[in-house]
């Protein structure tokens, strides 16, 4: 069964109330507030990363999900 996510801006706390109160009770549907603060990883200056950077490439697969924050102030996310 696949389960439904909606990320909720974190300046968006009214839509973020709504959204939780409209689907509380839906079992396959979670709304989460997003808790990023900005991107983990820190490049040295002259945008190289670090010499002891173990990582070999990005893990998250490449989303909208970001895009859809700033524009929408949510995104919806299917999980299988």
């Amino acid at each position: 069964m696949a389960r439904h996510l909606f990320i909720v801006s974190r300046l968006q706390p009214d839509l973020f109330a709504y959204l939780a109160r409209e689907f509380a009770s839906e079992a396959d549907v979670t709304v989460l507030l997003d808790r990023r603060h900005a991107e983990r990883r820190r490049d040295a200056p002259g945008g190289e990363p670090p010499g002891d950077e173990r990582r070999q490439a990005q893990r998250r697969a490449p989303s909208d999900v970001k895009t859809q924050l700033a524009s929408l102030g949510y995104a919806f996310v299917r999980v299988d």
